[in-house]
This record gives structure tokens, sequence and C-alpha cells, in this order.
């Protein structure tokens, strides 16, 4: 679960308020689907349903285009997701 674990963490960091500007946050996120080939084979192999989960046109899209100081945006849009993979996370484990 170290993959999983590791995006379940950020994710916890984003919700619970301890990123104040997101631009950095949307930027290593996005890149966790593809951009770092190795990191996203490894994770879509360790816990496929969280990664097709949190592989969605609607929270890249969000990623992407919202205003990064925001942060009480991104905490609101990011929560259901979060709340999501920690579910998948508990039943993969």
């Amino acid at each position: 679960m170290k993959y999983s674990q590791r995006v379940l963490d950020m994710l916890n960091q984003a919700v619970s308020g301890q990123i104040d500007n997101f631009w950095d946050f949307s930027f290593k996120f996005n890149a966790l689907f593809g951009e770092d080939e190795e990191f996203a084979e490894a994770w879509d192999n360790e816990n496929p349903e969280m990664f097709d989960a949190l592989n969605d046109v609607e929270l890249m899209m969000f990623l992407e285009e919202h205003d990064p100081s925001d942060k009480q945006g991104f905490i609101n849009f990011l929560t259901p997701y979060y709340e999501k993979a920690k579910q998948l996370v508990k039943l993969s484990a």
C-alpha cells in the first residue's frame, strides 16, 4: 500500500488545510497519473480501483484551472475524493 498511502497522505494534507498554495500540489498530484510513469504503473498495479477513482477528468480539470490560492475551494472540492480514497485503501489492505 505504499503508493496508495502516499496519495492518501497528499490528499490528507490538502483537505486538512496544511497546504497554503495549491500550485505545487496540483502539479505533483497530476504527475502521479502518468508523468511519473513508474509511480503511476506501480500504483495502478497496487490499487487499480483507487487509481481509477482519482484518475477523473473533473478532478484533473479542477486542479489545472482552479485558482491555486483558493485554499477553501480546494479543501471543499477534494474532500469527497479523499473520503473515497480512504475507503479504497481500507478495502485493498
